[in-house]
């Protein structure tokens, strides 16, 4: 794969895996435009997830350290927070796991690709709607969500974790997907940002390890592929701000816009043949409850 590619590859990444407009979703359009090969990508792929999983440590040390201490020394805030998180992951696992050769499918389809980012769509102008008629009707100077001492509801998790399971499918963003149920649930901006990257944190990780097993040897000493994890670990760090400060100003649904034109072009594409053909629905569910 040329330097150029893979760097293409890790700015998509970095930006795509946290802004709320689906990294799976672009990634899977990319590889039919560029049309690589599975041997060449998949490692690439393995890595620049790693940069912007990285980034998601760093970005939130702080968090991962309250957690810890809820484990070590008691901390009431921090052992709650924990099992929020995994709560979330455990219900994102039952979730997923039916769904997988679903997903697998639908990845090499890029018209569903376009129906699932008009879904992520409709959940971010829903969401945002929903919490800007919350705080409207019942204005705080800070939501009860965003409260540090306030508890935070299992019940929300269980949400939260469901939402991130069904956000495998690609052009469904993980992170839109996450933040609406959060906001929908009665989450404050504030809180409903964070919540939902940390449970993506082992939603993460465990998907990236999912894909590398079926890598003989990962490529890392690879001065290209080095940098391409440089890269989606700059990058996504620089992402996560972003999306943070969309959500605490109401901005969501300039992503929801995004999100709309995006499917646009796919259908367009998919249309005027310059993307891979799409199976009819019967065939797709047919071949996926197969597993052809």
């Amino acid at each position: 794969m040329a330097l150029w590619e893979v760097v293409l590859l890790a700015v998509v990444q970095g930006l795509t895996e946290f802004l709320p407009i689906s990294s799976s979703g672009h990634l899977a359009i990319m590889e039919h435009w560029l049309q690589l090969p599975e041997g060449e990508r998949l490692p690439v792929s393995v890595m620049v997830h790693f940069g912007t999983w990285v980034a998601l440590l760093v970005y939130f040390r702080d968090d991962l350290l309250l957690m810890l201490r809820g484990i070590g020394a008691g901390d009431e805030r921090g052992r709650q927070l924990l099992w929020s998180v995994i709560i979330a992951n455990a219900a994102t696992v039952a979730v997923a796991l039916p769904l997988k050769r679903f997903v697998e499918h639908a990845l090499s389809a890029p018209i569903f690709v376009a129906l699932f980012w008009v879904l992520t769509a409709l959940l971010l102008f829903a969401s945002e709607a929903w919490e800007t008629h919350r705080e409207r009707t019942n204005p705080s100077p800070a939501s009860a969500g965003d409260a540090p001492d306030e508890p935070f509801p299992y019940w929300c998790a269980v949400i939260v974790g469901l939402a991130q399971g069904l956000a495998a499918f690609p052009g469904l963003s993980r992170s839109g997907t996450t933040i609406a149920a959060g906001l929908l649930c009665g989450l404050g901006r504030k809180e409903a940002g964070r919540f939902a990257f940390l449970v993506g944190i082992p939603a993460i990780l465990g998907a990236n390890l999912l894909e590398a097993k079926d890598i003989a040897a990962l490529p890392t000493g690879s001065i290209g592929i080095m940098l391409g994890v440089l890269v989606a670990f700059v990058v996504g760090y620089l992402a996560i701000g972003w999306t943070l400060a969309a959500v605490r100003r109401a901005k969501l649904h300039w992503f929801g816009v995004y999100c709309l034109l995006a499917a646009l072009v796919v259908i367009a594409g998919w249309h005027g043949k310059w993307l891979a053909l799409t199976p009819s629905f019967s065939h797709f569910v047919a071949s996926a409850v197969s597993g052809q």
